[in-house]
């Protein structure tokens, strides 16, 4: 477990620009606005002296130009800053010590949403608006186990 969070690690600037957030987004579309008002500045004054070809060059020299600064401008202000990496690089000390980690196990909780998806469609009428029902099914099993609870608190 150590060797792969010591090799995610390594590699995790691959996933980066997965982390950009709102602020370094509306940052880099501010970018490519003022990069695309100057590429057609440019395009302008010199429309008359570029032939087609020179024209097609300039603009994929533009367009390569702004992708490539919009890629910096995210990759500068991407980040890992979150609790769930850091949380991962503890999790090989506390399983040595306590065993099994409880609370990130997911089998309490598929167990029960199996039951529950179930049980709601076998009493459902199997059609196409079975999701209603199933949903239905559920609140109506809840709402008893409520009144089997306030029961038992009140007895």
């Amino acid at each position: 477990m150590e060797d792969v969070l010591h090799c995610f690690h390594t590699f995790k600037d691959i996933f980066l620009l997965g982390r950009v957030r709102k602020k370094p987004k509306a940052i880099a579309n501010a970018l490519r606005t003022e990069l695309v008002k100057k590429r057609k500045v440019d395009e302008e004054t010199n429309a008359e002296t570029w032939t087609q070809s020179k024209k097609q060059r300039k603009m994929n020299a533009w367009r390569d130009y702004i992708s490539h600064e919009i890629y910096i401008s995210k990759e500068l202000d991407a980040d890992f800053n979150f609790p769930k990496i850091h949380l991962v690089c503890h999790w090989a000390e506390q399983i040595r010590r306590y065993g099994a980690l409880q609370q990130n196990s997911a089998k309490r909780y598929e167990h029960a949403q199996n039951t529950n998806l179930k049980d709601g469609w076998n009493a459902s009428n199997h059609n196409l608006n079975y999701l209603p029902q199933v949903i239905s099914f559920q609140r109506l099993i809840l709402c008893f186990e409520i009144r089997e609870l306030n029961l038992q608190a009140i007895a």
